[in-house]
């Protein structure tokens, strides 16, 4: 039988060499013990015969193979060392294999050329190691945090490790580069990494959900203001009217925001305009899913307005009133108040609809106009009473004198009485309490037979099998809140109550608890 030693001189049995690294050399030696001179013994790689033996010294043929500078073609490499002669049909063999402990080729992360994560929106990226023997430990690093994704997967096929991360980074992830590691544990001092520079963002997103009522008149100019918030900066904005007509408008930023921009698209409206108006930015990621809408309808002059009249102190008035809808346009609330003659005493107007007037004569029957305008035109006209007006609260003092002096006697008098009763339940109370200080004798109860008899105590064991089961720590401790209470200090114990007064310590188990 061949045998087979290294450059060393030792045998080889387990059937391979190495772990070699790239660039390392390797003898390996057969010898075969044979007096015949036909007996041949050669090395085969990979089933190619490579070397042949000579006589090393009487009776012992030797075949010696080298290999220098090691490549990565001698992983798994098979060698085999055969003896042969004409007294056997099948050459005696022995074989090994070679081991190799080889970096990476490549390490890549695939993205397709597409960096763009939206903020929050999972994506999968793939992590591919070629050429890495043994198989890589892969980890992924986003800036300075070491990922723990919620899907990551390993795939060794052959030459190859694939590792899988689902990945949704949010908005302070971006430009932080996104790092794929391979760890060959046999080859600890160098790194095998691949990197990208992540862009983070999001398409736009309309600063409004609800729908805005826009008043427009035909063949007069109606500007409106579209604002979203994006990253990266959108590109263009778009609007949609109902007629499906489309113009498109430039990009402006909102000072003192960093994702905030807006557009404005004046026009002259036309027929086809009335209905659903849609505006829609466009970045990076793509165009913004849910327009910002807009209800294109008639305009014209406001509607009147909603208002209350109250009464407030001596001599003064406030109204507070609701706009309704403006018209397409800013619109003021008028306050006109005429007093009994009908002369004019106060005309006001604010756009909040807000109004405090002093010095009206309270005697004075007073009438109120009210109304919107803005620069399409007013609003109808409401008319209001003061008689009808309601009185705050603070405003007693305004009530008629004999009005007011019936109540305070009344008042007064209530004062009176509920003093009197006060009085008359704590001379009771007292009285009970002095009786029974007196008496020397115990509580009495009167029995089914007409005989008193004292009601016994109850025993102590009693009050505690009373108790309710709680759930404490059992190593709790109620102290004093305040060092000043006669309360004493006191302790839960579990399961001990007053019978084991001294034991300090219970089962773990649920028992009753005594404080």
């Amino acid at each position: 039988m061949p045998r087979v030693y290294s450059d060393s001189g030792v045998l080889i049995k387990q059937g391979y060499v190495g772990p070699l690294s790239l660039g390392s050399d390797l003898i390996l030696v057969c010898e075969v013990d044979d007096e015949q001179p036909d007996t041949l013994v050669y090395w085969r790689r990979n089933g190619v015969v490579i070397e042949r033996a000579h006589e090393a010294r009487p009776g012992v043929l030797r075949a010696e193979v080298l290999v220098r500078n090691a490549t990565r073609s001698e992983l798994d490499a098979h060698y085999e060392c055969l003896a042969q002669n004409a007294d056997v049909t099948e050459p005696l063999t022995a074989s090994v294999v070679i081991r190799m402990y080889l970096p990476p080729i490549s390490v890549e992360i695939r993205l397709n050329q597409n960096f763009n994560f939206e903020a929050g929106q999972p994506r999968v990226v793939d992590c591919v190691v070629v050429g890495c023997v043994p198989p890589p430990s892969v980890t992924w690093h986003l800036g300075d945090n070491l990922l723990r994704p919620s899907v990551h997967k390993e795939l060794h096929d052959g030459n190859y490790t694939v590792s899988s991360l689902t990945l949704a980074p949010s908005l302070r992830d971006n430009e932080h580069k996104l790092v794929c590691r391979a760890h060959n544990s046999h080859l600890p001092d160098e790194v095998f990494e691949d990197e990208v520079t992540l862009n983070v963002g999001y398409r736009p997103l309309c600063l409004t959900s609800r729908e805005e009522t826009v008043g427009a008149v035909q063949r007069e100019a109606e500007t409106l203001t579209c604002i979203v918030e994006a990253s990266p900066e959108p590109i263009q904005f778009s609007w949609t009217f109902a007629d499906s007509k489309t113009l498109y408008t430039s990009v402006k930023k909102v000072p003192g925001y960093h994702h905030r921009y807006s557009s404005t698209l004046t026009w002259l409206p036309r027929e086809g305009d009335f209905g659903l108006l849609y505006c829609r930015a466009t970045n990076s990621f793509g165009e913004q899913k849910k327009p910002c809408t807009y209800s294109i309808t008639s305009g014209g002059p406001p509607q009147s307005p909603d208002c209350g009249i109250l009464r407030s102190y001596p001599h003064t008035v406030r109204v507070e009133c609701q706009k309704r809808w403006d018209g397409g346009r800013p619109q003021i609330i008028h306050l006109e108040l005429f007093g009994s003659e009908g002369g004019l005493l106060h005309n006001v107007s604010n756009s909040a609809g807000h109004f405090h007037l002093s010095d009206v004569d309270e005697d004075n029957n007073l009438t109120a106009i009210l109304y919107s305008s803005n620069n399409r035109g007013r609003s109808s006209s409401k008319t209001m009473y003061l008689q009808t007006a309601s009185t705050l609260n603070a405003s007693a003092i305004t009530e008629h004198p004999a009005v007011t002096l019936k109540g305070q006697w009344l008042q007064a008098l209530a004062g009176l009485l509920t003093i009197i009763v006060i009085v008359a339940l704590v001379g009771v109370c007292l009285g009970m309490r002095s009786k029974h200080e007196d008496s020397d004798s115990p509580d009495l109860v009167l029995r089914s037979d007409g005989v008193f008899h004292r009601e016994p105590d109850f025993e102590r064991e009693e009050r505690l099998l009373r108790t309710t089961n709680i759930t404490v720590n059992q190593l709790a401790a109620c102290q004093n809140q305040y060092a000043s209470s006669p309360v004493p200090s006191c302790r839960v114990l579990v399961g001990c109550g007053s019978r084991l007064p001294q034991q300090d310590t219970c089962p773990a188990s649920q028992h009753s608890y005594f404080v």
